[in-house]
């Protein structure tokens, strides 16, 4: 199940997130998803 969730971003960090997204070809969800999907396999010890 998916669940909406509302954020708030600064200008730069947007920016940033568009960019990544649509160098990738994805969403902003998307990339939101695969961002923190990698970072939890960053903290795994």
């Amino acid at each position: 199940m998916k669940k909406r969730l509302t954020i708030t971003l600064s200008d730069s960090v947007l920016e940033n997130l568009e960019k990544m997204a649509k160098e990738m070809g994805l969403s902003k969800s998307a990339m939101i998803s695969v961002a923190l999907e990698n970072y939890k396999k960053g903290q795994v010890k």
